[in-house]
């Protein structure tokens, strides 16, 4: 059984790939596209897991699947080729090879869920123990248990921007046009919590969105950090690695980003989707910090970076937010601090 599912891997990775080539040779490929927005507004270069996530279509399988998709009265929905040609997870196979999993991370949105959803929550993860903890960790020398870090949702690449921005954040359209990722029922009640957040309302002092493609996302931080009509470029911050994940580490240097009273800071989280999608906010009262992780024994080497953030203020935050079980006070009664991970974007002005 196991030979036959890794037979049948490598024939759809290479049926993929070399679609995915001949279309790219005769039409120009929507990355570029992607690639180019991101040098023209973003002041650094792309991490590579954000680069795995641009589009594979070609311009014309963009135009060509768009005018099917979206056409006035248009019955046609995401079939398994456009789903295979575009990388979404939105098909059977996807569902077979890597389920959406229990560890899918609501921890990182502060926003509060109706409560059937809330109670869906149960049946979707479990908290990590380790997800959350207070800022006199970050010392160097000290010793700190890593949550889980390695990505658990499937892998998805962003749609094109004139695609993504033309669907609804609501269920009810998110499965008409990607009608077999309906077909376990924890995919959809993950489907329907990014959604619940998504749409829940912003917590005082957050400003918040769920960008549909790596443009919007792009947009969201710029007008937020202040550089919305200009040339103004914004800079994007992420972890280094996954070395470390739930282990024991020691702290070497760390690194704040501070820029003053009222700086603001943008954390954008990956949201599952068919989709490449992230949830994004500004909370007021945050520190960012670069922290370097470094070998245990020699006390040199640098095994690891990672972005830490800490938000100060939690008295908005529901109470029956997981931090506040895992720290141990209610909202207001400290400051909250978790890590990123390699899919987890800080974005800050251009320093």
């Amino acid at each position: 059984m196991a030979a036959i599912l890794f037979l049948s891997l490598n024939l759809f990775f290479s049926s993929f790939v070399i679609t995915t080539l001949a279309s790219s040779s005769s039409s120009p490929t929507i990355a570029s596209d992607q690639l180019r927005f991101w040098s023209e507004n973003v002041n650094n270069k792309m991490p590579k897991p954000i680069l795995n996530k641009l589009s594979p279509l070609t311009q014309k399988d963009c135009d060509y699947y768009n005018n099917l998709l979206f056409s006035k009265n248009s019955k046609f929905s995401a079939d398994a080729k456009f789903c295979t040609l575009a990388k979404l997870a939105c098909t059977s196979f996807f569902d077979d090879v890597k389920q959406v999993k229990e560890t899918y991370t609501t921890e990182k949105t502060y926003a509060k869920l109706s409560a059937d959803l809330h109670r869906q929550q149960g049946g979707i993860k479990t908290e990590d123990p380790f997800s959350f903890f207070r800022m006199s960790v970050l010392k160097n020398g000290n010793l700190v248990h890593l949550p889980h870090l390695q990505e658990t949702l499937p892998d998805r690449a962003f749609l094109p921007e004139k695609m993504a921005s033309r669907i609804p954040l609501n269920y009810t359209s998110i499965s008409r046009i990607f009608p077999d990722s309906d077909l376990t029922g924890k995919t959809k009640a993950t489907i329907q919590t990014t959604l619940g957040y998504c749409n829940a309302a912003a917590i005082h002092g957050e400003t918040k969105s769920c960008p549909r493609s790596l443009e919007e996302m792009v947009g969201f931080a710029r007008v937020t950090l202040g550089g919305g009509g200009n040339k103004k470029k914004v800079v994007a911050l992420t972890s280094k690695g996954t070395v470390g994940s739930n282990s024991i580490v020691k702290i070497g240097k760390i690194k704040e980003y501070s820029g003053g009273a009222g700086q603001k800071i943008v954390a954008c989280h990956e949201a599952f989707l068919p989709f490449a999608a992230y949830y994004c906010h500004s909370l007021t009262s945050t520190r960012l910090y670069v922290v370097d992780f470094i070998d245990r024994e020699t006390g040199s080497n640098i095994v690891n970076t990672m972005l830490g953030i800490c938000h100060m203020d939690t008295s908005p935050w529901p109470k029956e937010h997981v931090a506040f079980k895992i720290l141990k006070f209610g909202p207001g009664e400290g400051e909250a601090c978790h890590w990123f991970t390699q899919l987890d974007l800080a974005w800050i002005s251009n320093v």
